[in-house]
């Protein structure tokens, strides 16, 4: 994966002055990859991240070894965290004086007591095991990010203890925990520089989100839907129309970067509203946010006191009668404004729709 250099310059600002602590498997000491990983995060030190990288045993020489080769600002604490308070105040004396700290666990295990004691102890930010190995997946893909609270439901994937493991760390004050293979070269900013990552992130806080659309978002949600307006996929949409319309407006996020929207339209009248302006930017499809999306605005409608909702569509009829389940229906249902309106406009869209 290819590290996107605009995630790398949105990610930059919100990683400075952030305390990652990177778990490194033993087998991971010898192998030839680790070059790139503390080449990796010998950049990230660069960029403000404060840093620990713990080797999984009882010493850290081979692991301080290898960041000498690297030229990289560290220094070796002399003691195992097994030696408990004085080896966190010497991490946390070396990370303050802007070293990377090298330091053993004293412990077998990625989720040592000793280091996620420390992790706790210095209010670290993400908690990342290097480990030898696939990372939880889920019919053959990785599970890139799940909520803390979802992992206990999750019993069809593989490797359900790692999540378990990541969950409990999560419960013990660190919001994000990454399980990240680390055989693979660039796998450490390939995670960190994208929305989505290419390991599993297990998270405690509001990684994905969706909320109602501010006006500050309005050139960023033209921008996003213009191809889509030009294949004829979507209709054209103004920034005073989104404006003046903009509570029925609601975007997806990824780390507070927008990757998708979708637009609720009341008919009271009726006792219906319509789902529209549905999009999801190319490079996150396929992971489920469409459908997330559409339940959202569904349950909004419901709590509304609405009894059917409605979609219009001519470029995404096979997702909503074959993803969402969606009924085909005949135009003469629609609210007269709305029929009146889709007529006026000589698109060849068809008619969905749901009872809620």
């Amino acid at each position: 994966m290819a590290v996107n250099i605009r995630s790398v310059l949105e990610y930059v600002p919100y990683f400075r002055g952030r305390l990652f602590v990177v778990h490194i498997d033993a087998e991971l000491l010898h192998a030839d990859e680790l070059v790139d990983t503390l080449l990796d995060a010998d950049a990230l030190h660069e960029i403000g991240v404060r840093l620990v990288l713990v080797a999984e045993g009882n010493t850290a020489a081979q692991l301080s070894l290898r960041a000498a080769t690297c030229e990289m600002h560290a220094a070796e604490a002399e003691l195992p965290l097994s030696a408990g308070e004085a080896a966190i105040c010497r991490i946390r004396e070396i990370t303050e004086r802007r070293q990377v700290a090298i330091v053993a666990s004293g412990a077998t295990g990625r989720f040592d007591e000793g280091s996620v004691q420390l992790a706790s102890a210095l209010n670290a930010d993400k908690y990342i095991c290097l480990q030898v190995g696939q990372v939880p997946c889920r019919e053959g893909q990785p599970i890139f990010a799940i909520p803390e609270s979802e992992v206990a439901a999750c019993t069809d994937c593989t490797h359900p203890e790692q999540l378990r493991a990541a969950a409990e760390v999560c419960r013990r004050g660190i919001q994000r925990v990454h399980l990240l293979n680390g055989m693979k070269r660039g796998v450490l900013l390939d995670e960190l520089f994208s929305e989505e990552g290419v390991g599993t992130m297990v998270h405690s806080d509001s990684y994905r989100d969706i909320r109602p659309l501010q006006e500050d978002d309005i050139p960023e949600l033209l921008s996003m839907i213009a191809r889509c307006v030009v294949d004829s996929k979507l209709v054209q949409r103004t920034y005073e129309s989104i404006r003046d319309n903009i509570h029925s407006y609601y975007v997806y996020t990824l780390d507070d970067t927008i990757v998708g929207c979708v637009a609720l339209y009341p008919y009271p009248e009726n006792s219906c509203a319509e789902l529209g302006c549905l999009f999801i930017k190319k490079n996150y499809e396929g992971h489920g946010y469409g459908r997330a999306m559409c339940h959202f605005v569904e349950e909004r409608a419901k709590k509304q006191g609405f009894s059917w909702i409605f979609a219009i569509s001519q470029s995404a009829v096979d997702y909503f009668r074959h993803r969402l389940k969606y009924a085909s229906l005949p135009r003469s249902v629609l609210p007269e404004a709305r029929r009146q309106a889709l007529e006026s406009s000589g698109r060849h869209s068809e008619v969905f729709g749901r009872h809620l």
